[in-house]
C-alpha cells in the first residue's frame, strides 16, 4: 500500500505541475489535492513501518509548489477584452447584407 501511494502521489504531483504551467491551471488543483492525499497516506504508512520518507517529502514539495503557482495564476490572471468596435462594425455590415438578401426574395402566396 505504501509503494502504491508513493507512485500515485508522484504521478498526480507531476500531472498537477504540468497542468499548472499550461492554460488549464484551474484544473491543477484536483491532481494536487490527490497527490497530497496519497502522500499523506504514504507518510503515515512509512512512519508506522519505520521506513524512509524522502520520496514522500518530494511529493509534498512538488504539491506545495504546484498549489502556489496555480493559486498565483488564478488570483493575478487578467482577462483582457479586445477592441469591440471592429466587431460591432462587422455585425452591422452582416445585418445590412442579410436585410438586402431578404428584400430580394419573392415569396409566392
Amino acid at each position: 500500500m505504501r509503494k502504491a501511494s508513493i507512485i500515485l502521489g508522484l504521478i498526480f504531483a507531476v500531472l498537477a505541475v504540468i497542468l499548472a504551467v499550461l492554460p488549464f491551471y484551474k484544473l491543477a488543483f484536483i491532481p494536487a489535492i490527490l497527490a497530497f492525499i496519497f502522500g499523506l497516506i504514504a507518510f503515515l504508512k512509512s512512519k508506522k513501518e519505520g521506513q524512509s520518507t524522502h520520496i514522500i517529502q518530494v511529493i509534498f514539495l512538488i504539491t506545495i509548489i504546484t498549489l502556489g503557482l496555480a493559486t498565483y495564476k488564478a488570483i493575478y490572471k487578467v482577462s483582457e477584452v479586445g477592441d469591440t468596435k471592429e466587431l460591432e462594425l462587422r455585425e452591422d455590415t452582416l445585418e445590412e447584407e442579410s436585410i438586402d438578401d431578404l428584400e430580394g426574395i419573392i415569396i409566392p402566396d
